[in-house]
């Protein structure tokens, strides 16, 4: 059994069609309907029952699936139409079953005083999300003796016109009940009880607000001022992208915290703020560009660059800064040359491979601006042990697929998914001592349909096994909103957490004695090295999976989805040389399956020369090389 994790932020939800949230929809309109019903015909205990209902499924929609709330309110029947359909109902009901009069006065003196503290919490709302929204927010700094309010609990954050709206819940009720027992007594306790529980959650929202008024801007962007002094970092990484490709800068957390140098990750979006890993390293939110120019960083001395977004010309602009392009991997994909390169002092690479391909692409990066460093985060694999360290089982082969996405358009037939994926591995399972593990792209499917149904298929063609999303203590601990992670410790490194979750992993993807049992590895949360660790042999797309695994010099094939002739896919993408070329029908597997059982592996020779070209040198080691890189030596 799986269990889907559903993320509620600031922004409209993810367009959710899954069961779930279809299966919500459906149960809450129906509610409605018979709550409708029940009062009409009329049915006491049929009002009961379906108020019951209906309060419980706008509880579990708002929690399990928040795109239907917000679909519903998109199309005007948001949370304060839905409160008015329950309250005519209860009108409606006492109309129907001819109550006394004193009963409409209590009933509607109910409702109108519903109204009012509901109108009342929501303006409280309103102004508790806005004072808490702040233009700069941080992580892992001292901000001395500043006080940050504890966020009041999701019920009464986001979810408070849901929250607020369910108490009226107790008046259907006692409707119901006082006409079956022929009393005023349970509607007016009924009354009661949901003007006390509306009342209860207005004045929590009032004590919020009132507590965010020692609070404010000005004061916290001072505090946080005066921490990144004190910090004073002379190194500061720079991400502008979203949570879905958080994983760009992730990759390089745990090299950082080992640079021996104070570093500061400023990200621009508070999504990714709220997703980041731990780290002990300083990190800065900060979405207005103007307030980033203003930020005061004069211990500044390199800032580091692992995608080119736009926001990346807020700090761009600063003088007296060594601007440099880091990456997120190293491979012979067109975006590898973007002309973007030329804004930067220098790129750094891993190996004379990119040095050659910014040559071959005529983008006009100068030669002097290059600089080698290797890949950092493989030095840190190999002390750990962690390539190469699983477990086998004599006999079998671990075959590793892992298909990189569709791309930003700018070229087609990247990705083999969509392109014989599913054949490909139809082709493995038929081989009886072949184990499967399937690893795609994070971002795999987001761009093209027929690619996120390969996916699927895959999926299920492997009997939808999927490996538990790894869990860390550190990770368990969920803010409520951007500033509660603000006074969030540091808590465990980077490194500490790789470290434990590598041996975590590598007991996951271990083979075992029996038949075969192939996997579906999640990403981004399951790290990359692990599968490396676990596989005999890589099957993939032309992506920097392939710089990465030739660290462990082991054999590999990569996909033509294109079709193209060897001898052009060969030109076209040098880092294929030392692999063997699989078509999109995936001939050309049976020489890799026996390279991996140790029978012929003629490709052997290229691959160790082409790690040279793609990594650079084993000596010195590349995290030293990173930090003479940072010192300008």
């Amino acid at each position: 059994m799986t269990t889907r994790l559903v993320q509620v932020t600031e922004r409209a939800p993810a367009p959710d069609t899954g069961r779930r949230a279809l299966g919500l929809a459906g149960c809450l309109v129906l509610a409605y309907a018979g709550l409708l019903v029940t009062a009409l015909v009329p049915t006491a205990a049929g009002l009961l029952v379906t108020a019951l209902a209906v309060a419980a499924l706008e509880v579990a929609g708002t929690l399990r699936a928040p795109f239907v709330g917000w679909a519903l309110g998109r199309i005007g029947l948001g949370a304060q139409w839905r409160g008015l359909l329950r309250a005519v109902a209860v009108l409606a009901f006492l109309v129907r079953s001819e109550a006394p009069r004193s009963w409409f006065l209590v009933a509607v003196a109910g409702l109108l005083a519903l109204a009012a503290l509901r109108a009342a919490g929501a303006g409280l709302a309103e102004l508790v999300h806005r004072a808490r929204r702040m233009p700069v927010l941080s992580r892992g700094l001292d901000l001395g003796r500043l006080r940050v309010p504890r966020a009041l609990p999701p019920v009464l954050g986001r979810h408070a016109d849901t929250t607020l709206g369910c108490p009226d819940v107790a008046l259907s009720a006692g409707a119901a009940l006082a006409v079956l027992a022929g009393s005023e007594g349970p509607l007016v306790a009924g009354a009661v009880v949901a003007a006390v529980l509306v009342l209860a959650g207005v004045a929590a929202l009032a004590y919020a607000a009132a507590a965010m008024r020692r609070l404010s801007r000005a004061r916290l962007r001072a505090a946080v001022d005066k921490g990144v002094a004190k910090a004073a970092p002379e190194v500061a990484v720079h991400f502008g992208s979203g949570p879905d490709t958080l994983y760009q800068l992730e990759m390089w957390v745990e090299t950082l915290e080992r640079l021996e140098v104070s570093v500061l990750l400023i990200l621009r979006d508070r999504e990714t703020f709220r997703h980041l890993g731990p780290t002990t390293l300083p990190v800065l939110c900060v979405e207005h560009g103007t307030v980033l120019m203003e930020l005061p960083l004069p211990h500044l001395r390199v800032a580091l660059y692992v995608s080119h977004a736009v926001s990346n010309l807020h700090l761009l602009r600063r003088r007296g800064v060594r601007h440099v392009f880091i990456g997120h991997g190293d491979s012979d994909k067109p975006v590898t040359t973007n002309p973007f390169l030329k804004a930067y002092d220098e790129v750094w690479v891993s190996g004379p491979a990119a040095r050659e391909r910014f040559a071959a692409a005529g983008i006009g990066v100068d030669p002097a601006r290059v600089v080698e460093i290797g890949r950092p985060q493989l030095d840190e694999v190999a002390g750990r042990g962690d390539v190469g360290g699983a477990d086998r089982v004599p006999g079998r082969l671990t075959v590793l697929y892992a298909p990189t996405w569709e791309g930003y358009g700018d070229e087609p037939n990247q990705t083999s998914l969509g392109a014989g994926g599913r054949e490909l591995l139809e082709r493995l399972l038929a081989e009886p001592d072949v184990r499967v593990l399937y690893r795609p792209h994070p971002l795999a499917g987001t761009r093209d349909p027929a690619v996120a149904r390969a996916h699927r298929e895959i999926v299920t063609l492997l009997g939808d096994r999927r490996v538990r999303r790894p869990a860390s203590p550190a990770r368990l601990a969920v803010p409520r909103d951007d500033l509660d992670v603000v006074t969030a410790p540091a808590g465990t490194s980077r490194v500490e957490e790789v470290t434990a979750q590598a041996a975590w992993a590598g007991a996951q993807l271990a083979d075992r004695p029996g038949p075969p049992v192939h996997l579906v590895v999640p990403g981004p949360d399951f790290n990359l090295y692990a599968c490396f660790a676990a596989a005999d042999v890589l099957v993939c797309d032309v992506s920097s999976v392939i710089t990465d695994f030739l660290a462990g010099e082991r054999p590999y094939a990569v996909t033509n989805p294109a079709g193209l002739p060897d001898e052009e896919f060969t030109f076209r993408y040098p880092s294929c040389r030392g692999g063997y070329l699989l078509g999109a029908d995936g001939a050309g597997l049976d020489r890799l399956l026996a390279a991996g059982r140790g029978q012929v592996d003629p490709a052997a020779t290229e691959r160790a020369k082409l790690r040279a070209e793609l990594l650079g040198p084993p000596e010195p080691p590349a995290l030293e090389r990173m930090r003479k890189a940072v010192a300008g030596s």
